[in-house]
């Protein structure tokens, strides 16, 4: 890379630090760290939306998976849950305001307790504190393309330096400063990745998208036809895992709480949904073309930083490598904040309902440094990202988006505990079969018995047990009688 190169990059970073600084003045409450004050509009939702779905694992993550394997991989089947999962999430978004709650623990409480509450605010803090590990090793890996050669940076410092920016600014500006950030990453994401990317690639190879097609049927696989190869389960299980990812993904139902009306967050997820499925096909295209002009890469992880290296002109370079830093930073920033808002807002509220307001806006921006750390070590242990990425996907959703299905449209047929188990059930179940013998289950995807497990138990838990009238219950019925 040369110096402009460099300098768009400086210029990159220190924006996002300046967005920090000036979200800063706007946080005033408590709601104005957890949601930006509810007062976003749509063009701040789509770009916050997208840019913090659309991290290391479904950009370098997925231009390595169709490098590998084509249309016939995960990549398409991943796009597309992630394109109907958001545009599902639209229509479900009023249910989701009408709660007026500040998380997704929240709507889970408002429906089932202080229990479920907890159950749920802890997974989502496993959950956040995984993908902020992600995207860390993600950035890590594109800083040392970038920086490695003339400054020999070990992965360790490389993973400190990774975090730093991004800790600093959503620990200074909280929710504001991550959705403002958001949008600005995803514009030079789009720019740098989506567009450039496909164009740059195609037109460097001999015979454009015709050689990419040939060079994949001479290997038994497709560019065009996932389906080549046969229907498996296993893409069945990614296409569940991205779809379950969006409405139990806990960013996304903070976002749609941050909207300034219903229709605002309706718009926003809809039209972020068919986004997406762009997306999906400018990654086949850029996969593609890496695979015809760098045959023998072995980490294909880092196949699309390698590529833009090799490939890209000068100033372009510089604005495609700051828009996979941006891919990643929308990502980690945004479960950064997540993780943060549950361990104090949801946690602490349980195990304290006193807790004031003021004292959890004062600990806020110190508790995301500390979880920023921990993701830090995490991503040391980080190997290929978009099977982990999978991996969590799967065991938030089946832990998440069963009670708050039931949450918004079956509170009244749903038992306390039944909710609360299903939680801890569908957790548990997927995370277990995932580190102890992985897609060797039936099905061929642990996300299937998870999520059924999940299921089950709902609704089996809630006609066999039932909850004990609260005191609130007891007065107001009462209040009927009297």
């Amino acid at each position: 890379m040369g110096a402009i190169d460099y300098t768009i990059l400086v210029v990159y970073m220190a924006g996002m630090l300046l967005i920090g600084f000036i979200a800063k003045g706007r946080i005033n409450s408590m709601d104005d760290f957890i949601l930006g004050g509810r007062r976003f509009n749509r063009f701040a939702l789509v770009g916050t939306i997208l840019a913090t779905m659309v991290g290391s694992g479904m950009t370098m993550g997925a231009a390595g998976d169709v490098y590998s394997n084509g249309a016939t991989g995960s990549t398409v089947w991943v796009y597309l849950g992630f394109a109907i999962g958001l545009i599902t999430l639209g229509f479900m978004s009023k249910a989701i305001r009408e709660t007026n709650a500040r998380s997704l623990a929240e709507v889970v409480s408002k429906s089932f307790g202080t229990h479920a509450r907890l159950a749920a605010a802890i997974v989502v803090v496993c959950y956040a504190v995984a993908l902020v590990a992600i995207n860390i090793a993600g950035l890590r890996t594109i800083l040392i393309y970038i920086f490695g050669e003339h400054f020999a940076l070990s992965i360790p410092v490389a993973t400190v330096l990774a975090a730093a920016i991004a800790i600093t600014y959503t620990a200074m500006g909280g929710f504001y400063a991550v959705v403002w950030t958001d949008v600005a990453q995803l514009l030079i994401m789009i720019v740098g990745v989506f567009i450039i990317g496909p164009i740059v690639g195609i037109h460097a190879i001999d015979g454009g998208f015709a050689s990419i097609q040939s060079a994949y049927d001479a290997t038994g696989s497709s560019i065009t036809e996932p389906l080549k190869n046969g229907f498996s389960q296993f893409s069945i299980g990614y296409m569940l895992s991205y779809f379950l990812a969006c409405p139990g993904d806990p960013t996304m139902p903070q976002r749609v709480l941050s909207a300034r009306d219903d229709a605002t967050s309706k718009f926003s997820f809809i039209t972020s949904g068919c986004i997406a499925i762009y997306f999906g096909i400018a990654m086949l295209a850029l996969g593609g073309s890496i695979f015809v002009l760098m045959p023998n890469i072995e980490a294909t992880d880092s196949a699309l930083p390698a590529f833009v290296m090799n490939y890209y002109p000068p100033i372009i370079k510089g604005i495609t490598m700051a828009g996979l830093i941006a891919a990643i930073m929308s990502s980690f920033d945004s479960f950064l904040i997540l993780s943060t808002t549950h361990i104090m807002y949801d946690i602490g509220r349980v195990i304290n309902p006193k807790l004031k307001d003021e004292i959890i806006q004062k600990s806020l921006p110190v508790l995301t440094v500390a979880l920023g750390i921990a993701g830090i070590i995490v991503a040391l242990f980080i190997t290929s990202l978009l099977s982990y990425l999978a991996m969590v996907f799967s065991v938030v959703g089946a832990a998440l988006v069963p009670v708050l299905f039931a949450s918004l449209y079956f509170k009244t047929k749903t038992s306390k505990k039944a909710a609360t188990a299903s939680i801890i059930v569908g957790a548990l179940i997927p995370a277990i079969l995932y580190l102890t013998v992985g897609y060797n289950v039936p099905l061929g995807d642990p996300v299937f018995i998870g999520l059924a497990s999940s299921v089950i138990v709902i609704i089996v838990g809630s006609l066999f047990l039932h909850d004990k009238p609260t005191r609130e219950e007891i007065e107001e019925n009462m209040k009927r009688v009297g």
